[in-house]
């Protein structure tokens, strides 16, 4: 019996090996971060905010490059968890701003943590070069996927 994966890895074996790759890194990290209380994708809003105090979510929109709504939903979800808080500006009353609480900075360094030893744990059967080797191609992939698709 022939699989909708088999078929989809004889037919696009690079997209279905990048997209596998991706799930299982995906589950790895999402791994990680539920034991920091965290879910996918709050690590990049935690991080970015540490970097940035202060910021607005119209600044974290266009920095982490994800929908309105989407940093809307995690930053509400983050704020009732305690990692974040949100202050008026005090030269603008219409203008909140975003910073860590403790909680928040207290997982910064266990963030970066994850992210590197899921780094270790994907790369750990590559060499140097061969790493350097798949995120040259994995940039090149992605660059091009990016582009606009030409009118025939």
């Amino acid at each position: 019996m022939t699989t909708g994966r088999q078929i989809a890895a004889d037919n696009g074996p690079v997209g279905y090996a990048l997209a596998h790759a991706t799930r299982a890194h995906r589950s790895v990290l999402q791994r990680r971060m539920a034991q920091l209380g965290l879910h996918l994708g709050q690590e990049l809003l935690i991080v970015d905010i540490h970097h940035n105090p202060d910021t607005t979510q119209a600044e974290l929109v266009q920095r982490i490059g994800l929908e309105q709504p989407t940093i809307a939903k995690a930053l509400t979800r983050m704020e009732r968890t305690g990692f974040i808080r949100r202050t008026a500006d005090p030269g603008d009353r219409r203008v909140t701003r975003l910073r860590l609480t403790e909680s928040g900075e207290a997982v910064v360094a266990a963030v970066t943590a994850a992210w590197a030893e899921t780094e270790a744990q994907a790369t750990a059967g590559l060499t140097d070069t061969e790493a350097q080797q798949l995120i040259r191609l994995l940039t090149t992939v992605h660059d091009t996927l990016e582009q606009p698709t030409q009118s025939r």
